[in-house]
């Protein structure tokens, strides 16, 4: 039997569970108990002073509230090949890294006031770690990585077990079809507006997909089935159930080819279907529900997963929604217009709520990569943007994390924009398996 690794922690709070559960049994596939001295510990986490490997507490992990003034005593620095902050002490660890992976993962900066984007979202820009040029880094798994090799130097009876790298490839269908399955009313709309700007390109292209003549441009799952069987590829699809509107513009629900495909997807050995929340819901909280019982319907089973379309978010709105509807993981942790590691982590982790100042039952899945990321906001080509996601997955195979993707039916189209770009998610697979 593995010895637990003993902490020397006055007074433990749920914040102290909350982080030591996921750097001993997530990340160093560990256990731990706290013991009654310094002495008699693997690891000295207070302020008294001992021969025991020692991590001096900032103090964060013993309050019960939210402060803005924490954010002013956030300072990095170089430290074990990796960058630190929450500077305690001189010794093997100087920073805080406990309280440091707790501001980081509890989405603390989150929670305090900020200048949303056109969405009313966090946006990147307000990061700590987009500020100091570190949101592509997975500090809290890098930090883990230090903090093993330091209790094993001063502690060889122990067995730390890091996890194995995976990758995950999740793709959203906020349009299973550009012109299919969208009925008479829509296409016509679609084809005045199509002609009133002079794009007859498309007007041809929807006649012919319409007639029956080609394939429609969005159609994409029988090549990604395919691709994913090749390289032994899991894949997890969410499907975008909600009412027409502004910005959720998928068919129906009541469509028969859209429920075929959706059984047909979920049917596969190696992929999952889970909900995506539709813009509207973020607003009208309701709809949630709504959404999930159309998906319910149409696979049998009620869904435990989701991601948030557009990526909507609100702390902790969007999170009490999804756990009061069943949800069990989330996937929406990430950026569009940034690639890297929003929660300073490439693992999965669950949602700490500071109102009862205790962790939930959510589990939180961090995608580091999205399809339009570095096309758009990076203005990068295909042969860049595989440099780019290559190297992310380089940082996140150094920790053993899991590297998750985030791409669309439509993204791997050979449409428009689009054209070119299959290429670089076939690309990024292959380095990853090979």
């Amino acid at each position: 039997m593995s010895v637990p690794v003993k902490i020397y922690c006055t007074d433990p709070t749920p914040r102290h569970e909350y982080i030591f559960s996921l750097f001993f049994e997530q990340l160093l596939g560990s256990t731990y108990v706290y013991v009654e001295s310094a002495v008699n510990a693997h690891l000295n986490y207070s302020t008294e002073l001992s021969a025991t490997l020692s991590c001096i507490p900032h103090g964060l992990l013993s309050e019960t509230s939210l402060r803005e003034s924490l954010q002013e005593q956030i300072e990095f620095k170089c430290w074990g090949g990796t960058h630190g902050f929450f500077h305690t002490g001189d010794g093997a660890i100087p920073f805080d890294i406990f309280s440091a992976a707790f501001y980081l993962v509890s989405r603390y900066e989150e929670w305090l006031p900020y200048e949303a984007d056109a969405h009313d979202r966090f946006p990147a820009e307000a990061s700590v770690l987009t500020q100091n040029n570190l949101l592509d880094e997975p500090l809290v798994n890098q930090w883990a990585i230090v903090l093993e090799r330091l209790l094993l130097e001063n502690n060889p009876e122990l067995v730390l077990t890091q996890p194995t790298f995976s990758y995950l490839s999740t793709i959203d269908i906020d349009q299973a079809w550009k012109y299919k399955n969208k009925g008479f009313v829509r296409n016509t709309l679609g084809a005045c507006k199509d002609l009133l700007n002079g794009k007859w390109t498309d007007v041809k292209e929807r006649l012919q997909v319409l007639l029956g003549s080609a394939p429609d441009p969005f159609e994409t799952f029988g090549w990604q089935h395919a691709l994913h069987k090749k390289y032994d590829v899991d894949c997890h699809y969410f499907v975008l159930l909600g009412d027409h509107g502004k910005y959720d513009k998928n068919s129906s629900h009541t469509k028969k080819a859209f429920r075929k495909l959706i059984t047909e997807l979920q049917a596969i050995p190696e992929s999952n279907v889970g909900v995506h929340p539709s813009y509207a819901s973020n607003a009208s909280p309701e709809r949630v529900a709504i959404e999930i019982a159309r998906l319910t319907d149409i696979v049998g089973n009620s869904p435990t997963t989701s991601r948030q379309h557009f990526l909507m978010h609100q702390m902790p709105n969007t999170y009490d929604a999804l756990v009061a509807n069943g949800i069990q993981v989330d996937h929406t942790m990430g950026y569009s217009t940034h690639v890297g590691f929003r929660a300073g982590i490439a693992s999965p982790f669950f949602w700490f709520d500071f109102r009862g100042n205790k962790v939930s039952n959510l589990c939180l899945v961090p995608f580091c990569a999205m399809d339009i990321t570095p096309m758009h906001y990076m203005g990068q080509n295909e042969k860049e943007a595989i440099i780019t996601l290559c190297k992310l997955v380089d940082k996140v195979k150094a920790v053993n994390g899991n590297y998750v993707s985030l791409w669309h039916n439509d993204s791997l189209s050979k449409d428009g924009r689009w054209r070119g770009w299959r290429t670089v998610y076939e690309e990024v697979i292959k380095y990853i398996k090979t």
